[in-house]
Parts: structure tokens; C-alpha cells; sequence
């Protein structure tokens, strides 16, 4: 699952530099009230574009899921669950889901649990219908490193088109991150 980030796209350059598995590349056009779906929808076709030219083949696909008129912002890591189940029924041969999560994320071994039994659940009903998997493990690539060094990772000529920002400022040309929200945050205890 792909989201354009520092996180993801340090899984996605280590699964396709690491690894000789087939690979299906997944986003999931999240709109919410945050508005941060088209500065991540450019990041993400910039650095699909750039690994495109400098890494084994792998597919690519998108889906959209659409709650911009709702007041609550949805739990993010719930609908990534929902949208893996269908693209792993939809991906014949899958066994395994790759997240971009990382150790230090906010309470992740809960989150992590929680969305592993949401996709457990789906699964489960898909195999009732139609012979499925016997199992899908998730596998989290990154888990254990720090945001240092998940910068490190990244190729230099792509950090910059990561995005991290939860409430993007619309700018001339594009968008600028606020500076503010925790992932901004945390993306500044990187810069040298």
C-alpha cells in the first residue's frame, strides 16, 4: 500500500531494490476534509514515474475512497485495511500486504492488530465465497527505523516529492506544507 510518503516510499524503493517478488504497487486516493489528496496524488505519480525508470517492472493501481462530506476525519489505517482486502482478492497469488508503518508511529501495535483483523475478516468472507489464499501476512519493511533512517533510504532525487503534510496550504502552482501538523513535525527533525 502506497501513500507517497517518506515512509512508503522507502518501503517501495527497498521492496523493489531488496526483493525479486512480483510487486503491486497500490494508492488509495483518500479525500477527506484535510484536502490532502491531490498534493499526495502528484507525489505519488512523480516517484511512480522516477521508479518506473530505475527499477525492476511492478504494477500500479488506484482506487479513491470519497469522505469529503463528512465532518469526522476517518480512521485512515482502517479504510487502508478495507482497500488492501481488495486489492489482495484482486492480485491473484498474493500473500502478503506491505504497509509503510514504523515502530514509532502512535500506538502502531494496536493500530496494527486492529487493522490486520478488519482485513482478516473481509478476507475471510472472500474465501467463503471463492478460493482465496490460504493466508496473507502483513509485512511492515521499514518497522524498525527511525525517521533518519527512512530519509536514507530514499533515493536523494526523490525525498523532495514525498509528501507528509496532513493539511496542505494551496499555493500558485501547487501546494506548500503547513509546517504544523505531526507529520510535518516529524519530518523536520530530518532536515540537516
Amino acid at each position: 500500500m502506497y501513500s507517497g510518503g517518506m515512509d512508503s516510499t522507502a518501503m517501495l524503493v527497498k521492496l523493489l531494490a531488496q526483493t525479486s517478488e512480483e510487486l503491486r504497487v497500490h494508492h488509495i486516493r483518500m479525500q477527506n476534509r484535510e484536502e490532502r489528496d491531490a498534493a499526495e496524488q502528484e507525489a505519488v505519480e512523480k516517484i511512480i514515474a522516477w521508479c518506473r525508470g530505475r527499477y525492476r517492472p511492478f504494477r500500479y493501481s488506484e482506487s479513491g475512497l470519497d469522505f469529503r462530506e463528512l465532518q469526522a476525519i476517518p480512521i485512515d489505517y482502517l479504510s487502508i485495511a478495507f482497500a488492501a482486502c481488495q486489492v489482495a482478492i484482486d492480485t491473484p497469488g498474493c500473500t502478503q500486504v506491505a504497509v509503510g508503518s514504523l515502530s514509532r508511529d502512535t500506538d502502531i501495535a494496536n493500530r496494527s492488530a486492529r487493522q490486520r483483523r478488519v482485513f482478516d475478516v473481509l478476507y475471510e468472507c472472500y474465501r467463503y465465497r471463492k478460493l482465496g489464499e490460504p493466508e496473507v501476512r502483513w509485512i511492515y519493511p521499514v518497522y524498525d527505523c527511525s525517521k533518519a533512517d527512512i530519509a536514507a533510504l530514499v533515493p536523494q532525487e526523490i525525498l523532495p516529492l514525498t509528501w507528509s503534510c496532513r493539511r496542505p496550504v494551496t499555493v500558485a502552482g501547487g501546494y506548500r506544507a503547513c509546517g504544523t501538523c505531526k507529520a510535518c513535525l516529524a519530518r523536520q527533525t530530518i532536515r540537516p
